[in-house]
């Protein structure tokens, strides 16, 4: 690949808050997941494991359970002094349902692609390195990286959602202790274009020899 088709590949991804409901290939899914357990890991532990949702009831109970912790978090985030709180929860009681539809817009997306994480694969190769916590989460990120450029190689849109909490998730989607949820990955077709991607200026951000 040609460094400038990389780069078009890579402003064209973008998080995508709404999906039409239209289905995609199922081989787009198995091409998504077959790029996802190449990304790199710690020690090449390659801790994750996948779960694709495309049963609708599963899904609305998926979505729902999301709703809850949402809701949960809202108001847990209400609690901090506004400075400290996340700009999606600062917000008051009568624009929280807008802040819900912005972020929920996933729910219409044809696929989830749970992702889980098994902390035993790098509890011997890695242990050093992840006495600060730091490998685990770097690794399982670059894994939704990989999800992410490759659905969007597809011509699909994408978005990452992160849950706080694993139980109503565990007993919804059957994961067996001790795996637990990364994320949940909507992809589909995206159902608007976003503008073109802003970043901070390369120069800003760049230091050579010393900061």
């Amino acid at each position: 690949m040609k460094y400038d088709d990389f780069m078009k590949l890579l402003k064209y991804r973008r998080s995508i808050r709404k999906f039409k409901p239209d289905p995609i290939p199922d081989e787009y899914v198995t091409k998504i997941l077959d790029a996802a357990h190449y990304a790199l890991s710690g020690a090449n532990s390659q801790p994750w494991e996948f779960i694709v949702v495309k049963d609708p009831k599963v899904k609305e109970v998926v979505y729902k359970a999301y709703l809850e912790a949402h809701e949960y978090v809202y108001h847990i985030e209400q609690q901090r002094i506004q400075e400290y709180r996340l700009p999606a929860f600062d917000v008051t009681s009568s624009e929280k349902d807008k802040t819900v539809e912005m972020l929920g817009g996933w729910k219409d997306a044809p696929v989830y692609i749970a992702v889980l994480q098994d902390r035993r694969k790098q509890w011997g190769s890695v242990l050093l390195a992840n006495q600060n916590g730091r490998v685990l989460p770097l690794t399982m990120g670059h894994c939704s990286a990989v999800i992410h450029l490759a659905a969007a190689s597809l011509g699909l849109g994408s978005q990452r959602v992160d849950f706080g909490i694993q139980q109503p998730f565990r007993e919804i989607l059957g994961y067996p202790e001790p795996l637990e949820l990364d994320a949940i990955i909507p992809i589909g077709y995206r159902a608007y274009e976003p503008g073109p991607p802003h970043s901070l200026p390369l120069d800003e951000l760049v230091h050579y020899d010393r900061y």
